[in-house]
């Protein structure tokens, strides 16, 4: 409940204008009590101490006409067009946001996230929690810049790795595009000691509707996780940065040419999946993991 501020006054008044003890004693903050001592220096009397009314002096009422509304919501179910577009076709001269509030009030816009999934998938999001067996992957693209590469310009990793061995296989091309999407895969599947059924995706413009006609001709399951959210590819996107601190930094001598960068990252990607232990693994190499599991 709000104290009178006539109440505040007096008390502050009782404790000499002290203000930390008049707030201490009342149950407000410092900033409260200084706010209204300074309210009432200007007054004789503290009768006109009174707070302000912040009610608005006019009440606003509905600027679209009923037509309007009527109009606007039978547009925004056939058509599922946005404010802008409904001002523009309906000519309101009512600023757009204003169709945008009523549109939301009466339930058209619903507030959430701003992730973005293709409409419909008959296939379920792969992590390391719901990825119990060998043969689910994760299918990526890393920028290989001539900062990293020592080469004259940029080339492209297509890497490949399964979600529960961490077995990762990895091919460097110089474009791209679809058509090196699906080669990486026509090389990278048959090295992996296992059979596949589903891969998974970002929604880059190498994954589309050719790279997904090939993937399901192989038999496999393609999925494309949420567009600007590589977290939900994390398992490869965290082996990109295994690759560079390992790889890119440490481990490649400048390469003569792209056939030369990709003998090499075939050398350490060998080491990786047979080799290097791994944290994530307790310890265990990728192909230990998988013979576990056999």
């Amino acid at each position: 409940m709000r104290i009178d501020p006539r109440k505040i006054i007096r008390t502050l008044k009782k404790h000499g204008q002290k203000v930390r003890e008049t707030a201490r004693e009342l149950g407000l903050s410092p900033g409260t009590v200084l706010n209204w001592k300074k309210r009432a220096e200007g007054l004789f009397t503290l009768r006109y101490l009174d707070r302000y009314s912040t009610c608005p002096n006019r009440i606003r009422g509905h600027i679209l006409s009923f037509a309007q509304q009527e109009a606007i919501k039978l547009l925004r179910a056939h058509r599922s067009y946005g404010a802008q577009k409904i001002k523009y076709i309906l000519k309101i001269p009512s600023h757009h946001n204003t169709i945008h509030r009523f549109l939301k009030n009466k339930g058209f816009i619903t507030e959430g996230t701003t992730y973005r999934r293709p409409h419909y998938q008959p296939t379920t999001h792969m992590h390391t929690k719901n990825a119990l067996v060998p043969g689910k992957l994760q299918m990526d693209v890393k920028f290989v810049t001539p900062e990293l590469s020592g080469l004259s310009h940029t080339c492209y990793l297509y890497a490949i790795m399964d979600i529960f061995t961490r077995m990762k296989q990895g091919v460097i091309f110089p474009l791209l595009d679809q058509s090196y999407a699906i080669e990486a895969m026509r090389i990278l599947l048959p090295q992996f000691p296992f059979r596949a059924d589903f891969i998974q995706t970002d929604n880059g413009l190498e994954f589309q509707a050719r790279f997904h006609a090939y993937v399901e001709s192989l038999p496999m399951q393609h999925h494309h996780i949420h567009k600007s959210s590589p977290n939900e590819n994390a398992v490869i996107e965290r082996s990109f940065r295994t690759d560079e601190e390992e790889f890119f930094f440490w481990r490649m001598q400048k390469p003569q040419n792209l056939l030369d960068l990709n003998m090499q990252y075939q050398t350490y990607i060998f080491e990786y999946n047979n080799e290097r232990p791994h944290l994530s693994l307790h310890m265990m190499t990728p192909m230990e993991k998988y013979q576990s599991v056999q």
